[in-house]
């Protein structure tokens, strides 16, 4: 899929997707990329369960777990990753896998302020979806890195 930046309005759209049984949404504008699920490889000094790496346009790219991320387990068939930056960069900070991508959705972004990464719950199309805030999955896989790290040494 071509990056979600070249449409219209990204500001005000939401990327809709599913892990597990539960409805997800992020601002468009913090995915880069839906790209298919590819060989994850590992991380020599990581944990298989909390992160790998993909090639992704040339470059690795380490893909996080949701269950690293906050505790949510996946159903074991995803599909797609999605690639995650800060709102407002072009720079692609890490991949998170997906069940299924639901589509697009008019809406705007949560006004997050607190450090959660379910900035609001909010109904989407006759479901409740958390609706996550992309700096703050970034700030949490930083984390996450580098607490796996320091366990190894």
């Amino acid at each position: 899929m071509s990056p979600a930046r070249a449409l219209p309005g990204a500001d005000e759209r939401l990327l809709t997707f599913e892990i597990s049984d539960g409805l997800y949404a992020l601002p468009i504008d913090g995915v880069l990329e839906v790209a298919e699920m590819c060989r994850v490889a590992c991380i020599p000094s990581m944990r298989r369960d909390v992160a790998g790496v993909v090639n992704y346009h040339g470059d690795a790219l380490p893909v996080l777990s949701w269950l690293s991320l906050c505790g949510i387990e996946t159903s074991g068939q995803e599909a797609n990753f999605l690639v995650i930056t800060d709102r407002g960069s072009d720079v692609p900070r890490l991949g998170i896998s997906v069940d299924r991508i639901a589509g697009l959705v008019n809406g705007r972004a949560p006004a997050a302020e607190g450090n959660e990464i379910v900035a609001e719950r909010r109904s989407i199309d006759g479901r409740i979806a958390s609706v996550l805030d992309p700096r703050q999955i970034v700030e949490r896989a930083k984390t996450v890195i580098e607490s796996s790290l320091d366990q190894r040494t």
